[in-house]
């Protein structure tokens, strides 16, 4: 194996390692908020969680807005700037920016909140929630620049450690609220906000122990100048991701929202637990090793990778998904499982659009980036109207699949266009035919007990690798690696 082949493969395992303990991190997080979705599919309506659903997507929208695209910004200038002061003034400036708007855009947006329970509920009922909410803003403000600082030093162990105790402390705040408090929805948004609020204490206590308070206007400008390009694509994809659940409550009801947001939580579930992890490291990582010679290799081979463990993934979670929804949600929310398979293949889609952008990002086009989001989501509203009014959840899931398929489309011929990387496509549909055949097989499994189906379908989940490999997936170098593995684990085996 060659000289850039194995620093090739070395890239791939410190990136493979920070979003692994970002990805048990995320399982950690991912496995107590599940223990949410039974008491809130009991003691919640599906209207309840519906209005919930819509809440959580109004203060998303609004909150992409205020942070103004810095996420990408920093990560991009904190590497631009070789000196240590410098990169401190950049993380400095956006945490001071990040403060104000936030305390400006909360105060006047709460004197609004009536306005938007009539404009979304038509009903003042929902006044003192919008109210909550956005209080809750000010401190997901402040979280945009602690959270990339985090990233950048590579901290993943601390990232995780404070996900999890703000989700443990939620978890025990929920249950508290809502269980022994009936407090329903207000529960949900009591605890949030306290979550937040001791969180984002020691956060910004962090950054500003580690970075100082050292404001530079010149800065900040050209963190406005990279991260306002990205605000109509950022809400762009807010719109794709939330809009259908404002048709659904429009033409539908507010229950049908709850159930397909139940889906779209099960459905996008492993793209939370391996596309968001991965992402975190990869805003990063992806400038750092912009440098070198065979990065584009590397840019295509990581798609590869990526959606391999996806497909994989994704696949035996529609399989089984069914089977689970029986046991753990309540009745009302059962047709929750039809949309799931849905949400996994856009899934798959929408994480291939995040690393398309890559050249757009690295040749500063980033006033490009909104028409790579906004043709998708204008035919998306188009087809939310007539299609949802028909077809309901299940419209509005395969639109879903629609929406991610043509932005990631439309990413690709523009940033090719800038900095062509060789994606290796080929090898992409190899992995959805084989997975699309392994799920076809499925439908001749016979009925049977929860955990004998469970154990027929996870097994069937096995041979997509196997299948792969007969379809001649793999090339040299990866067979080289995957024999490597395979003896190093007979080894570790016969040791013990």
């Amino acid at each position: 194996m060659n000289k850039s082949s194995m620093g090739m493969f070395g890239e791939f395992k410190k990136l493979l390692g920070h979003s692994m303990i970002y990805g048990v991190g995320a399982v950690i997080v991912k496995a107590i908020s599940f223990i949410m979705i039974p008491i809130y599919t009991r003691y919640l309506s599906a209207k309840e969680y519906g209005v919930i659903e819509i809440l959580d997507a109004t203060i998303s929208i609004i909150s992409t807005v205020l942070t103004a695209g810095f996420g990408a910004a920093i990560s991009k200038y904190y590497f631009y700037y070789k000196d240590e002061n410098d990169k401190n003034q950049v993380i400095s400036s956006a945490l001071i920016f990040n403060l104000l708007i936030g305390i400006i855009g909360s105060l006047v947006l709460c004197c609004f909140s009536t306005y938007f329970s009539m404009a979304i509920f038509h009903t003042k009922e929902y006044t003192y929630c919008f109210q909550l909410m956005f209080a809750t803003l000010f401190f997901e403000v402040c979280f945009c620049t602690p959270f990339s600082y985090l990233r950048i030093k590579e901290a993943s162990f601390l990232y995780i450690i404070i996900m999890i105790l703000r989700v443990i402390l939620g978890l025990g705040l929920n249950i508290y609220f809502i269980v022994f408090l009936h407090l329903g929805i207000y529960g949900i948004f009591y605890s949030g906000l306290i979550v937040l609020l001791l969180s984002s204490i020691y956060l910004v206590y962090y950054t500003i122990k580690n970075a100082g308070i050292i404001f530079s206007f010149q800065k900040l400008k050209e963190l406005l100048a990279f991260g306002w390009p990205l605000i109509p694509s950022n809400l762009g994809l807010y719109a794709l991701n939330y809009s259908d659940r404002f048709f659904l409550s429009h033409f539908c009801s507010l229950s049908k929202v709850g159930i397909f947001a139940l889906g779209c939580r099960f459905g996008s579930i492993l793209s939370m637990l391996v596309g968001q992890p991965f992402t975190l490291i990869w805003i990063a990582f992806r400038f750092e090793i912009a440098d070198r010679e065979d990065v584009k290799e590397i840019y295509a081979r990581v798609l590869t990778y990526l959606e391999f463990v996806l497909i994989f993934l994704e696949l035996g979670m529609s399989l089984i998904i069914k089977d689970v929804i029986s046991v753990v949600v309540g009745k009302a929310f059962f047709e929750a499982y039809k949309v799931v398979p849905l949400i996994a293949i856009s899934s798959l889609f929408f994480e291939a659009n995040s690393l398309f952008r890559i050249g757009i990002y690295l040749e500063k086009k980033t006033t490009w980036v909104p028409l790579t989001v906004w043709v998708p989501i204008l035919l998306t509203l188009l087809l939310n109207w007539f299609v949802i009014p028909r077809y309901d959840v299940m419209g509005a899931g395969a639109i879903k699949i629609f929406a991610y398929f043509s932005m990631a489309t439309i990413t690709y011929f523009v940033a090719q266009k800038f900095y062509p990387i060789p994606y290796e496509f080929g090898r992409i549909l190899k992995m959805i035919f084989v997975a699309v055949l392994i799920y076809l097989i499925s439908f001749l499994l016979p009925s049977t007990s929860f955990c004998v189906s469970i154990m027929l379908k996870s097994l069937l989940t096995m041979t997509f690798p196997v299948l792969l490999h007969l379809f001649n997936f793999y090339d040299q170098k990866e067979k080289e690696k995957i024999k490597e593995l395979y003896l190093w684990c007979k080894k570790r085996l016969y040791a013990k």
